[in-house]
């Protein structure tokens, strides 16, 4: 909103500079962003939020100025010279959609001539944007930019049967507004029309057939009130915006119907000549009223944590334009103004007051603690795992919870929460899955020259249930691509993530909230495992403990990559942490350090290619030879020298007794029954 500094002093007597001003104003919540010269004038350009469009005008502007400075705000003079004939007599207003229109009130003026706007007023409306049209209407935008309250000039002579009709458009209704566009009206859509057709779109913008000329001799003024919400819906279907919408969405004063349609009248009379006929044609169906709040003076100190004079209170809401009905010891009763939609409420009224006492008067306190607290169930295992992951070298990533719709059917087939209202299409439902967000910073990364990058992001997903309600779901994701070792004078080469990295990051995980990595079964798409697409067939698993999925991990396909420009290796694994955290921590127990040696024996087997280590391992450790410590894997091989579907496969068995030191002839034995039961029950054979 653009305020000019001389204008505004026409309102105000006060010293300030527009520097000044612009500091003073901005710590009472009006927000000046900027000044700029204008010839022997200052142009302040004001931030006014939503909730304020009692400020976006200088009448506004100065009443704030007037608390801030303790002088009197003076008033325009709104005095209208009439003739003896009567505006009823001329025009006449029906109100059909009175839900839509609280009030329209409607003035005459005949005999005007239409010319050019003198240079003082074509300047000041110049300086703040307004482009001059002629005297007529240069005075309703000057008196919008005064007050704050939108009016509109009709060619009388084109009101057809002398009627305003103020109503919804009807179905494929046309109107061609001021700016030249032929607009579609839809239902629902509030217009000013004659008993023929539509003269303007409410609160919007004129029409074209009944604009103001050089021709025109009588002019029907508007000033009215329109709900918000009304135009808001038609400026934004219609892809309008103009000052006089940018003021009725927000709520306009329907008490300045009235104040403002006169001070236009005179105006007009004083550019343009002409007689004002006599009254105003004021439809208003329901006078509004605003009710008495009581504001405790107990109120005042709990918030603010200090003591305000009485005077100083009544002061400050006096010069806001609200009236003090009645005081007592405990406070007082306030009437609100029409102007203040954004006041309801007592802390509203302590707020009004705490800005223009001055936030930075008020001391820093924290408020008194009565309460308790204790730490969510899973706090300490999400701990655990933030922990692991940052030794595991991975950082934290933060991502939206609302994502692109495409975005969610690339990775998940749950149905997603769709927002009604969307700000753009890229948050228009929330995310099913973490990995859109994982791979965008990864690719925000990745397109910046980092290509070698570890993220995490422990969030929850959102789906839809049969109800339609949504559904949250607590997940980890990771996302691992580049170089796991980077060249050093240690290491002659760089190496590269694998899949084997990202697995034995989550069997570190794993371990921290103590589930029994052993037991957990990692199985490919080629062995049942329910793997999504997104994955390479072929180097990817599901995480199975038991009858329970515990994630899928693996690397990510390639023609997913290339949506996000990616030319590396990406891998990924997602974990629904409610399935980690239901398992609970064994007790642990101590154990004494081994005396005796262990002894370490090699077998290398021929299997077939389906039968995979972790089998391998379960025949060995379930043997029932207690002796028997670890098995693991050292050694694959394929080649021609095996038969078809057969593979080598090397592995390390670790035999060790607690009470004595075991000799050859005992191991050999355990080796022997460890082979016969891997050839029973794998039909392995030893490799020769």
């Amino acid at each position: 909103m653009k305020i000019s500094y001389l204008w505004l002093k026409e309102f105000v007597d006060f010293e300030a500079s527009p520097r000044q001003l612009a500091d003073d104003l901005s710590m009472a919540g009006v927000v000046a962003e900027g000044l700029e010269s204008a010839g022997s004038d200052t142009i302040l350009d004001f931030d006014i939020t939503s909730n304020r469009p009692d400020c976006l005008s200088h009448a506004g502007v100065a009443r704030e100025a007037a608390a801030c400075y303790r002088q009197p705000l003076k008033t325009v003079d709104t005095k209208v010279l009439e003739s003896a004939e009567a505006a009823a007599s001329r025009i006449a207003v029906t109100i059909e959609s009175p839900e839509l229109c609280a009030r329209y009130c409607a003035r005459v003026i005949r005999n005007v001539k239409v010319a050019p706007s003198p240079s003082w007023l074509a300047q000041r409306l110049e300086r703040l944007g307004v482009r001059s049209i002629n005297n007529v209407v240069d005075a309703t935008n000057y008196v919008l930019l005064e007050l704050g309250h939108p009016l509109h000039a009709f060619d009388l002579s084109r009101v057809r049967q002398g009627e305003i009709v103020v109503r919804q458009a009807r179905a494929k209704e046309e109107l061609v507004t001021l700016d030249g566009e032929t607009r579609e009206l839809k239902p629902g859509m509030l217009v000013i029309a004659d008993r023929e057709r539509a003269l303007a779109l409410a609160g919007v913008m004129g029409g074209a057939d009944s604009e103001i000329g050089f021709a025109a001799t009588d002019v029907l003024l508007e000033s009215a009130w329109f709900d918000p919400v009304s135009v808001r819906r038609t400026a934004k279907a219609l892809g309008m915006h103009t000052e006089a919408s940018h003021r009725f969405e927000r709520g306009a004063d329907v008490d300045a119907a009235r104040t403002a349609i006169d001070r236009t009248a005179a105006l007009v009379k004083q550019l343009a000549g002409g007689e004002i006929l006599s009254g105003v044609v004021d439809a208003y169906p329901r006078s509004a009223s605003r009710p008495c709040i009581a504001l405790r003076r107990s109120a005042i100190v709990r918030v603010m944590g200090t003591e305000i004079g009485d005077e100083f209170v009544e002061r400050i809401l006096a010069a806001l334009n609200f009236e003090v009905v009645s005081h007592d010891a405990g406070g007082w009763r306030v009437q609100l103004p029409t102007s203040r939609l954004d006041v309801e409420r007592e802390i509203d009224l302590i707020e009004e007051i705490a800005r223009h006492y001055g936030y930075d008067k008020i001391a820093s306190a924290l408020p008194a603690w009565t309460g308790t607290s204790r730490r969510l169930p899973n706090s300490l295992k999400e701990q655990a795992l933030r922990r692991s992951l940052l030794g595991l070298g991975y950082t934290e990533t933060l991502t939206y919870a609302f994502v692109p719709a495409p975005e969610n059917e690339k990775f998940s087939s749950l149905p997603a929460m769709r927002l009604k209202n969307p700000l753009s299409l890229e948050t228009e439902a929330m995310r099913t899955s973490l990995a859109p967000g994982l791979l965008g910073s990864l690719g925000r990364n990745y397109h910046r020259g980092t290509r070698s990058v570890r993220l995490y992001e422990l969030g929850r997903i959102y789906s839809a249930n049969a109800s339609g309600l949504p559904n949250e779901q607590p997940f980890l994701g990771l996302v691992a691509t580049g170089n796991a070792d980077e060249k050093t004078v240690h290491n002659e080469k760089a190496r590269s993530t694998t899949f084997f990295d990202l697995k034995g990051s989550l069997e570190v995980l794993l371990e921290a909230l103590s589930l029994p990595a052993s037991q957990v079964v990692w199985r490919s798409r080629g062995r049942k495992g329910r793997v999504p697409d997104y994955y390479h067939p072929s180097v990817s698993a599901e995480l199975l403990l038991g009858s329970d999925t515990l994630g899928v991990c693996g690397q990510l396909h390639p023609r997913i990559l290339e949506g996000y420009k990616i030319k590396q290796p990406v891998f990924l694994a997602e974990i629904p942490l409610e399935t980690w955290y239901r398992y609970q921590a064994p007790e642990r127990v101590a154990r004494e350090l081994p005396k005796f040696p262990a002894v370490q024996r090699d077998l290398s087997l021929v299997v077939d290619r389906d039968i995979d280590c972790e089998a391998i391992q379960a025949v060995v450790l379930q043997a029932g030879i207690p002796e028997v410590q670890q098995c693991f894997p050292f050694d694959l091989y394929f080649g021609e020298k095996l038969p078809s579907g057969k593979k080598g496969l090397s592995i390390s068995i670790v035999y060790q007794s607690p009470d004595r030191t075991l000799v050859d002839e005992e191991v050999n034995r355990f080796h022997e029954i460890v082979l016969e039961r891997l050839q029973s029950k794998l039909g392995a054979q030893l490799r020769t």
